[in-house]
């Protein structure tokens, strides 16, 4: 887990990982918008229906724990990084997954290009997630925020 806490914190994803996917969206808010749901962690499931329940406690900052169910999985993560409006990153596990997430902001006047990136190791991650689900997940995760930033 240390390696992957290296690589969080420097906003970065484990790139040899059974699994591993980025995307990004273009979202019509403004960055300080986007990054105040984001960070607005036991929120989430609010406005994402993939996260069922999220217990955290406080403001988020570096070596926070949390718990999080995603997909019907629960996580115990750690967050890496927390770079004010720019990037927020965690690691975490699950019985057998272990796995980073980085969410990257960068502001174009109005508009906010969020780029979310993922990695999931483990002896058996592939029987339980494909290539495809992990993609699809990123996907719909980065159009719920699209849809919470622009319409509230």
């Amino acid at each position: 887990m240390q390696s992957l806490n290296t690589l969080a914190k420097k906003g970065q994803i484990n790139e040899n990982a059974n699994i591993r996917d980025s995307h990004s969206a273009i979202i019509n808010a403004s960055i300080e918008t986007v990054w105040d749901i984001l960070i607005d962690i036991n929120s989430w499931s609010s406005w994402n229906p993939q996260i069922t329940k999220v217990i955290f406690e406080g403001d988020p900052e570096v070596e926070k724990d949390f718990q999080w169910n995603f997909g019907g999985t629960t996580f115990k993560s750690q967050i890496q990084a927390v770079n004010d409006k720019k990037l927020l990153s965690w690691s975490g596990k699950s019985l057998w997954i272990k796995g980073i997430y980085v969410w990257q902001l960068e502001s174009d006047e109005n508009q906010t290009i969020v780029t979310l990136s993922t990695s999931m190791q483990g002896s058996f991650i592939t029987l339980v997630n494909s290539h495809q689900k992990v993609y699809n997940q990123l996907i719909d995760w980065l159009e719920c925020l699209k849809s919470r930033a622009e319409n509230g």
